[in-house]
């Protein structure tokens, strides 16, 4: 496991358990003290049964990623060798499908990794045959088109990571993508995770729209998440740690923490108690420019699953919009995850329980811990 997934999975520690140990608002974290912890109880929970990888293997694949001197098919490829290195192995179906477009009605969706148990070197080995160039037009139909029947066949939740650039057919299929999606959700339990590339306004308001047709589906575009894969953060699990030994403080700062922001029952509107806290954290944003916050919303039991993990996001969104208005931090420097009712705090079957499960989990990292 490299340094940047050692420091991304130790703030979701710091996110998930912190709060429970220590009475403060707002900490330095230092190198030291994240080498000297001492995790006593991990856990990984699984978030899906099933994920399921879409590789778009075009020829506007070969274009280059904006900013970067690297084609969109080299960087996603070797993003996913990178991932594979260290994904957890806890009991997922797999499948990984590169599609494009031909002269059929449903383009071309081959398998590369059909289906199948989760194994680390049979997929890695899956992602070394997966071309280096693409070739031939998109059409986005064929992914869906594709996928549906894919996803038809299992059960449990599943997580689909789909590279893209949005590109459709006007004209071919008597369906088009986002009433293919909407389709796909309301027969199965699958989230999207829509890795964007796409270039002109048409092709971004579709794949908007198509991360918009459940609470749990999203669009990341390519380049932002290739500077940061925290942005999947929580697609297919959540770390859990119950108790760890207590950090040396030093003066080599690699982060922060910051006390839980706490809302109100069905709100996403920021309590007033807690902007103070919220002014340090954009405070060390503005003074640290090479850090960067993750904001993770959560909610109580109270009510249906897929509306809470709506309203968790939106107070996810309400954190990073206060940092960005009242601070003027960037927003590409905020990654927002939500989780719904997923890792309480507290016991939901108490009104106390239940406040501190209403909330936002916020940590800071920083270059330097990388």
């Amino acid at each position: 496991m490299n340094k940047k997934m050692i420091f991304i999975l130790g703030v979701t520690c710091l996110l998930s358990t912190f709060i429970v140990t220590e009475a403060f608002a707002f900490r330095i974290v230092t190198k030291e003290m994240m080498e000297a912890e001492t995790v006593t109880k991990t856990d990984l929970i699984r978030n899906v049964d099933n994920f399921i990888v879409l590789f778009d293997t075009s020829g506007s694949s070969n274009e280059l990623v904006p900013g970067k001197s690297v084609t969109r098919i080299a960087a996603t490829k070797n993003l996913l060798k990178e991932r594979n290195a260290w994904l957890p192995d806890l009991g997922y179906q797999a499948g990984l499908y590169e599609y494009t477009n031909n002269e059929t009605l449903a383009g071309t969706f081959k398998e590369v990794y059909p289906m199948q148990p989760y194994d680390r070197d049979r997929f890695a080995a899956a992602i070394d045959q997966l071309p280096e160039k693409g070739q031939g037009p998109t059409m986005l139909q064929a992914g869906l088109h594709g996928l549906r029947k894919v996803v038809a066949n299992l059960s449990g939740k599943t997580a689909v990571v789909m590279f893209t650039d949005g590109s459709f057919s006007m004209v071919r299929g008597p369906k088009k993508p986002l009433q293919i999606a909407q389709e796909i959700v309301e027969d199965k339990d699958v989230c999207f995770y829509l890795i964007s590339s796409a270039t002109d306004d048409v092709n971004r308001q579709l794949l908007e729209a198509v991360g918009k047709v459940n609470a749990c589906s999203r669009v990341v575009p390519l380049a932002t998440f290739l500077d940061n894969p925290n942005y999947l953060g929580g697609a297919l699990f959540t770390v859990k740690t119950t108790s760890y030994d207590r950090l040396v403080p030093t003066t080599q700062v690699v982060g922060a923490v910051a006390e839980n922001t706490l809302f109100d029952f069905n709100s996403s509107d920021i309590r007033p108690e807690f902007k103070s806290n919220l002014d340090q954290i954009g405070s060390y944003l503005q003074s640290n420019p090479d850090a960067y916050a993750v904001a993770a919303g959560f909610a109580d039991s109270v009510g249906e699953e897929e509306y809470n993990l709506a309203l968790s996001e939106h107070r996810a969104q309400s954190v990073k919009g206060y940092l960005m208005d009242t601070h003027g931090i960037s927003p590409d420097r905020i990654v927002t995850l939500w989780f719904g009712e997923l890792n309480p705090v507290a016991d939901n079957a108490t009104a106390s329980g239940r406040a501190l499960n209403r909330r936002v989990e916020v940590a800071v990292g920083t270059g330097n811990a990388m």
